[in-house]
């Protein structure tokens, strides 16, 4: 049978419930297992299969208790009464989890007297069968009975005196409805201590708790016999879960908060503004805020229990549904969209505010909008701080999780008391990934790097590694201490914004960018001396940063990379744009998983792949084939070539795999003039490029996985202090949550921007027509004699001046 076919239960019977004030523990007892078919799942069924493991019978009575999955015997204890519970039961305990279910056993002996098992004590069930407390100078008859209530036909006088006790017993509970019943291994004792009205926490929350009940729950009537019987309640319970809430005369809430919180509830769902005149610890009235509406309720505390109970209710409302409704506050509208800001924290304000207006039908200003985004975006700071604390378990559970792991957890000495300042963190998929077949290159872009340096095996010197930064300060000094012989190259585009701020001219972006792509020196000069002609001072200019940071005719060869700009760190950035606003360990669980699944799919997608090569590495060889039909090639005999290209003559040796344009040499790709002398010797050029491109270097990758952590509640207990969050320093300002942009790039507006034109002066008097095309529909052309001249200028119904 499929597993998915069968519920597994957990018996619990014979133990006792123990409470201690503040949680529940059940103590003894059994504990047995069995498994039911999910189509048989009834009451009756399940008395069966606790007939396996105890012996009961006919007359033996049963009540079942289940533990809602995840929840704590406090709260999360639920009465097993009929075949439609049982059916919800089966429905929320999915397949790996276990039913855990409470059964009490009220036996019946020979005599067919009463005997209360040593079960569940949950007041619910004890109150069903309420013992007597005997007196210590009961008769021995009388004191050999203390399990359950005797009846004995020959002694009804007897009889008749624990039925007047019983009554007086149950007179106490109808006085006193808020009386806990506990039940010990011998007798039942009912005690009389109320819930603490200064607190609700102790009251039920929408669940049936062991030992906290309303006055409502604990009704009790007289049978035959003179014992007392629990009826169920005449009066009905406020349902939380209702998505309108529901009110009638009667009606219990737990506590002034939860009939306040139902009433509120009420106004925003039915879109009305509910005011409370009156709003005292032990009653609160409420009304329609509407001119002569009559919708009104009136709830008070019951006698000595802080439960509410509705009094006056009046279910009518002659008012429109307001879009003005003050219940919607920047507080609520935070606790209703929390969830959705805290994904997206660049939400603009305006689409929230018409978020609001379709789902909760109030107009509310953008102040009140920005007040409730603002109340999330100071939850999401105190989360930060309080991740401060746990980075020292989220450092043990990564290393435990992921042996091989790096991670590096550094303090600020600068204050007397622990205190966060940096983090780095290497899993070791990515390190043995690196080192399998990735090229030597790292991007920078406001790092800490000096911690790499072990990680990757670089060379104390450097040599043989390339970084590329974007000119941060400090940082090309701190590579020359540290990595005198590493490569560092900078990003064109930022030398080039720099550049751009004293040449201006449009026309000098594309020969500055063709210096920077210049495969080697000559044709470097060539294209500097064709800037020269533009602006002699800007070909100048533009050696002030050397050309070994930032032109390919002075890169190294032996990397594999020509990249002249730092696009690697941009699009990282880009990846993770959505959550490094989040709090530090968020922000680190969120890149991890993002690593975590892009190791997967990548190695995923590479089982699809034909050839030797890599898909993106082919599409540039295409391109470069097809630029070789413009070159021509002679050859020695040997590995010897001559191509040329238009104008321009190169040299190719197959052998050292060399070009005399160096492009070869520095991106692992045949360059056209390389595939020109491929194609004469009747070679193929995908022999000749780098095995760092292949797919058997890609799938080495990709091989190693990262292992799954666990959430953060089983995370290890370390003996490391809990640093604080380190100190903010709010700059004057709005801060700026976008990147710098480069006054080229297109400019993203928010809103359409208006069409200006200069306005034209018309006649001798210089009266001034405003020119405008935007209402070509409504205007005509009107002409205008200026100095002789001929004008057409648009007349619209817009005022002239």
């Amino acid at each position: 049978m499929d597993n998915l076919d069968v519920l597994c239960i957990r018996f619990h019977f014979g133990g006792e419930f123990d409470y201690d004030g503040y949680s529940v523990v059940y103590n003894g007892g059994q504990t047995e297992m069995s498994y039911i078919e999910r189509d048989k799942v009834a009451l009756p069924e399940i008395r069966g299969y606790l007939g396996d493991h105890v012996s009961l019978s006919e007359e033996d009575e049963v009540i079942f208790h289940w533990l809602f999955p995840g929840a704590e015997l406090n709260n999360g204890l639920k009465a097993l009464s009929d075949d439609k519970e049982c059916l919800y039961m089966a429905q929320c305990i999915i397949m790996g989890d276990v039913a855990e279910i409470y059964a009490e056993i009220l036996k019946h002996n020979e005599d067919d007297n009463v005997v209360l098992s040593n079960g569940v004590s949950d007041d619910s069930d004890v109150e069903d069968d309420i013992e007597e407390e005997y007196d210590s100078h009961s008769d021995a008859e009388d004191s050999s009975e203390t399990d359950g209530i005797a009846e004995d036909d020959e002694e009804r006088s007897e009889d008749d005196e624990e039925a007047q006790e019983n009554r007086q017993h149950a007179n106490k509970v109808k006085k006193n409805p808020c009386a806990t019943i506990t039940v010990t291994s011998d007798n039942a004792v009912l005690v009389s201590d109320p819930p603490n009205k200064q607190d609700d926490k102790g009251l039920d929350d929408d669940t049936d708790t062991p030992f906290l009940d309303s006055s409502e729950e604990a009704s009790y009537d007289d049978a035959e016999d003179g014992e007392a019987i629990r009826r169920k309640s005449r009066f009905p319970k406020y349902d939380s879960k209702a998505h309108t809430p529901k009110f009638e005369i009667g009606m219990t809430f737990a506590g002034r908060a939860k009939f306040k919180e139902a009433v509120i509830k009420y106004g925003l769902v039915t879109n009305r503004h509910i005011r409370f005149p009156k709003d005292e610890a032990k009653k609160i009235r409420a009304r329609c805020s509407w001119k002569d509406c009559p919708w009104f309720i009136f709830a008070s505390n019951g006698t000595n229990c802080d439960w509410f109970q509705v009094k006056t209710f009046n279910d009518v409302h002659n008012c429109p549904k307001r879009r003005d409704n003050r219940l919607v506050t920047s507080r609520r509208i935070a606790d209703k969209y929390e969830h959705i800001i805290k994904s997206n924290p660049s939400w603009k304000l305006q689409s929230l505010k018409k978020t609001v207006r379709l789902d909760m039908f109030a107009d509310v200003s953008i102040s009140k909008v920005k007040r409730a985004k603002g109340i999330v975006m100071r939850r999401i700071y105190d989360a930060c701080r309080g991740e401060y604390s746990k980075v020292f378990e989220y450092q043990a559970e990564i290393l435990r999780s992921n042996p091989g792991s790096t991670v590096a957890i550094c303090l600020d000495h600068e204050y007397n008391w622990p205190v966060f300042q940096r983090m780095y963190v290497c899993f070791d998929a990515c390190k043995k990934g690196f080192l399998a077949g990735c090229r030597k290159v790292i991007g920078l872009d406001g790092c800490f790097f000096k911690g790499a340096c072990n990680d990757l095996n670089i060379d104390p010197h450097g040599a043989g590694w390339v970084i590329i930064s974007e000119q941060q300060k400090g940082l090309v000094s701190a590579v020359e201490e540290f990595l005198p012989q590493i490569e560092h190259r900078m990003c064109t585009r930022h030398i080039y914004a720099n550049w751009r701020k004293k040449y201006r001219d449009q026309a000098f972006q594309k020969p500055f960018w063709k210096c920077a792509k210049a495969s080697c020196r000559p044709f470097f000069n060539f294209c500097r001396a064709k800037l020269a002609q533009l602006t002699p001072a800007g070909a100048k200019d533009m050696m002030s940063t050397e050309p070994m940071h930032w032109s390919r005719a002075w890169f190294r060869i032996g990397s594999n990379c020509d990249s002249v700009d730092n696009n690697m760190c941009e699009s990282f950035n880009n990846w993770i744009i959505d959550i490094r606003a989040h709090p530090i360990i968020s922000m680190f669980e969120g890149i991890r998983t993002k690593v975590y699944v892009r190791i997967q799919q990548n190695k995923s997608k590479a089982k699809g792949w034909l050839g030797r090569i890599c898909p993106n590495i082919l599409k540039k060889l295409n391109k470069y084939i097809d630029l070789s039909g413009n070159c021509e090639a002679i050859w020695n005999g040997k590995d010897g070539f001559e191509v040329t290209d238009k104008d321009k003559r190169y040299t190719i040796d197959l052998e050292k795999r060399t070009c005399s344009c160096r492009y070869w040499q520095l991106a692992g790709i045949p360059c056209a003039h390389a595939i020109t002398a491929l194609f004469v010797s009747s070679k193929q050029p995908e022999d000749y490029i780098a095995d760092c491109y292949s797919v058997e270097v890609y799938n080495k990758i990709y091989d190693h996985c990262m292992m799954p952590m666990e959430g953060m509640m089983q995370w290890p207990i370390t003996s490391h202090p809990k640093p604080g969050p380190p100190g903010y320093v709010k700059m004057p300002g709005r801060p700026r949550k976008e990147r710098r942009r480069d006054p080229l790039e297109v400019q993203e507006c928010s809103r359409p921007q208006k069409r200006f034109r200069p306005s034209v002066a018309a006649g001798t008097s210089q009266q001034k027509v405003h020119v405008q095309t935007d209402l070509p529909s409504q205007s005509s052309s009107l002409s205008i004699t200026k100095k002789g001249q001929m004008m057409k200028v648009a007349r619209t119904n817009t005022t002239k001046k």
